[in-house]
C-alpha cells in the first residue's frame, strides 16, 4: 500500500498543478477575447446631451436620440435625431433638428442631413436638407435649398447663412420672396 501512496500522491500533485495551470491560461485567453471584442465596437448612447458655450460665452445643448462614436476616428459623434439649442440662456434662443448629424468634437462642428428645422424665439422657421451648425461660433450655415416662414414674409433660396444670434441671415443664390404689409 506505501508503495502505491508513494507513486499515487505525486502523480496527484502533479496532475493538480497541470489543472490549474490550464485553468489560469483559458482564462486569459477569454479576457483578452472579450477585450478585443469590446475595443472594435463603438460607444453608444442613449439620449446623450453636451453642453458647451460658443466664443462668445452664449451657451448651447446638443441633445440627441441616439449617438455613437465613430470606430475611425474618436472625435466623430454620430447622432440620430440631433437638436441643438444655441444661446440657451439668452432672450430669443434657436433650435435646430434634423434626422441625422455628426458632430466634429475637435472642430466643434455639427454637420445636419435631413429634414433640417430651424427655429427661433422670434417666430422664423427655416426649413432645408441640410446644414452646418458652428457651436464655437454659433454660426448656422447650408448650401441647400431653403424655405423660410417670419413674421415679414416667405423666402425661398438656394442656401443661407446665419449670423449674429438670428439677427443677420443671408440668403444666397436664386431668392425668392413674399414680404407681408404691417
Amino acid at each position: 500500500m506505501v508503495q502505491l501512496l508513494r507513486w499515487l500522491l505525486p502523480m496527484i500533485m502533479i496532475g493538480m498543478v497541470g489543472l490549474l495551470v490550464g485553468l489560469v491560461v483559458a482564462h486569459a485567453a477569454r479576457r483578452q477575447d472579450a477585450a478585443q471584442r469590446d475595443a472594435s465596437s463603438p460607444i453608444e448612447m442613449v439620449n446623450p446631451h453636451f453642453y458647451g458655450r460658443d466664443s462668445q460665452g452664449r451657451a448651447y445643448v446638443l441633445g440627441a436620440k441616439q449617438a455613437a462614436r465613430d470606430e475611425k476616428s474618436f472625435q466623430r459623434v454620430l447622432l440620430s435625431y440631433p437638436t441643438v439649442t444655441l444661446d440657451t440662456d439668452g432672450a430669443h434662443p434657436s433650435t435646430v433638428t434634423a434626422d441625422t448629424g455628426v458632430y466634429h468634437e475637435d472642430t466643434r462642428m455639427l454637420y445636419l442631413k435631413g429634414h433640417v428645422l430651424a427655429n427661433n424665439a422670434k417666430s422664423s422657421r427655416f426649413a432645408t436638407d441640410e446644414a452646418v451648425v458652428n457651436t464655437r461660433t454659433g454660426t448656422v450655415t447650408s448650401p441647400a435649398a431653403l424655405s423660410s416662414q417670419t413674421p415679414q414674409g416667405d423666402v425661398q433660396s438656394n442656401g443661407f447663412d446665419v449670423l449674429d444670434k438670428g439677427d443677420r441671415v443671408i440668403f444666397k443664390g436664386g431668392v425668392h420672396t413674399r414680404l407681408n404689409q404691417h
